[in-house]
């Protein structure tokens, strides 16, 4: 399917029912192994990945994106990785908060990647995005055991940035789980003590 046939497509799902049949046939066809749409939708990701670009055609976008993470195939996911690696500064806060409650979806695959858009400049669209996504996995319950050591070092001293992203943050500190977690932390901390034959003792003279 060539570029323009998926804008026709887009434009002709007017309605919220018309786009989510749309966007079911067209994530079965990428399930099919359609590269030719694959290369058409990364077309239109590529024309968002300007300030302008996006804010024109976020609507757009947002659909491709949908299509993209309802196939579950990794192209797919490689795919929207590497869009949003790309996103520029000032991308909108709702964008921000859009693609961090889908990428949950892929589940426990996607906590990699979500650490290496943590890695990005503070205040970056795709920090708050890797921080967002990984509070939305521990809210959802998908985090997964061996992740929580990570998150609580993440979270114990974050502050705010300029996409809001405390508001998940304080919602997933004040969770049971969480704060049941710290106490664990803490509590075999406590425990811990050095034997005594730790510390070799210097022999008086």
């Amino acid at each position: 399917m060539k570029l323009e046939e998926l804008k026709k497509l887009y434009e002709e799902a007017r309605t919220p029912y018309r786009r989510i049949e749309t966007i079911e046939k067209l994530s079965l066809e990428i399930k099919n192994n359609n590269d030719l749409l694959l290369r058409s939708i990364e077309g239109i990701l590529e024309i968002c990945q300007n300030i302008k670009g996006l804010r024109e055609n976020i609507s757009l976008c947002s659909f491709v994106i949908h299509i993209l993470i309802q196939s579950r195939k990794p192209e797919a996911l490689y795919i929207l990785l590497k869009f949003i690696k790309s996103l520029p500064p000032s991308t909108p806060f709702v964008f921000v908060e859009f693609l961090s409650k889908l990428l949950p979806y892929y589940g426990k695959i996607i906590v990699g990647p979500t650490k290496e858009l943590i890695e990005f400049p503070e205040n970056s669209p795709q920090h708050a995005i890797g921080i967002q996504s990984l509070c939305n996995l521990f809210l959802d319950g998908t985090i997964g055991d061996e992740n929580l050591p990570y998150l609580l070092s993440l979270l114990e001293d974050f502050q705010s940035d300029i996409y809001f992203s405390n508001y998940l943050v304080e919602m997933v500190k004040s969770t049971n789980e969480y704060q049941s977690f710290i106490k664990k932390e803490k509590k075999e901390i406590e425990e811990f003590e050095i034997p005594d034959d730790f510390l070799v003792k210097k022999e008086p003279n």
